[in-house]
């Protein structure tokens, strides 16, 4: 059997998937979400897999490409997560500094002043 067709995918990748962090704050309770959707749906429990998180191996639920639906589904009931399009993070603005080469007569750009030159 293919590894990429046998790969499990935890809460967390699929958060990381849809652009929020793996160790985002409510990932455990939408994880829970997701568990109940799977036991209604196939009536019986999430497969069941290693990872490594917060310095030790833990059991988490897995899902197999094929049942990401019900993380689909998990996404759109969690209160949380429902109608929610995560954000990109802004970019940076560039910080530029206008100079005549004298530290002393520095003057700051426009932009936020993070630092002298």
């Amino acid at each position: 059997m293919n590894a990429l067709l046998s790969h499990r995918i935890t809460v967390a990748e699929y958060l990381v998937q849809r652009g929020l962090p793996a160790d985002w704050r409510f990932g455990s309770p939408f994880g829970r979400v997701a568990a109940r959707i799977y036991r209604t749906t196939y009536r019986s429990e999430p497969a069941r897999a290693f990872r490594f998180i917060n310095g030790r191996f833990r059991r988490v639920m897995a899902y197999r490409p094929s049942e990401l639906h019900v993380l689909a589904t998990a996404w759109e009931q969690y209160g949380r997560t429902a109608g929610a399009r995560p954000t990109p993070a802004p970019r940076p603005t560039p910080v530029t500094f206008r100079s005549s080469g004298d530290a002393m007569r520095w003057t700051p750009g426009a932009g936020p002043i993070r630092n002298h030159p």
